[in-house]
């Protein structure tokens, strides 16, 4: 399983174990891991992790999220490197790692970027930087499709269960009107 090890001068190594699935880190109470300190924002930042990779987002943080002290909107994890959100480093450790690059989908705007946001109205798959973030009150956090402004979820890691072909044909018939894509050879 993965994890996050944060090491503060002065006292022993703390050890995050993270979760399948979007793991939210902040100050507020409401994030599954909890840092109070004043350097991370309320909504920092989310980890995801399935069984091929393991992704930081910055959800908009005001001091930033760091991989190898290099600043980023969106990147992958690999075991050994060092993530900063504002003044906290974590190393990372135990991170999946995908057997091919065809395991992954690149984005349908970014090719050389992988895909890890799909969006459930026209199903199209995007980076995090292509996702339109809209935050409410009380900290909920909406991420709508550039194309259709659909609601964007982070990509199942395959143990889901596919959708049936009446959930497929309702979901065509309820698309909203448009201009069809043109063909992407990098979707599947």
């Amino acid at each position: 399983m993965a994890k996050l090890v944060i090491k503060v001068e002065g006292s022993p190594a703390e050890v995050i174990d993270l979760k399948y699935g979007v793991n939210r880190i902040g100050r507020s109470s409401r994030n599954d891991l909890q840092i109070d300190h004043n350097s991370i924002s309320r909504f920092h930042a989310e980890i995801e992790v399935n069984e091929k990779w393991m992704f930081v987002r910055d959800m908009d943080s005001a001091n930033g999220v760091f991989v190898n002290e290099e600043q980023v909107v969106e990147s992958s994890l690999e075991s050994g490197q060092v993530l900063r959100l504002g003044d906290i480093s974590m190393e990372v450790q135990d991170a999946p790692v995908a057997k091919s690059w065809r395991e992954l989908v690149a984005c349908q705007n970014h090719f050389e970027t992988v895909a890890t946001m799909v969006c459930k109205q026209c199903r199209r798959k995007f980076c995090a930087a292509c996702v339109h973030i809209l935050r409410r009150a009380g900290g909920r956090i909406l991420r709508l499709c550039p194309v259709c402004s659909g609601h964007c979820e982070p990509i199942s890691d395959g143990n889901q269960k596919a959708p049936s072909g009446l959930g497929n044909l309702v979901r065509r018939l309820l698309r909203k009107p448009g201009k069809p894509a043109p063909p992407n050879p990098y979707y599947d």
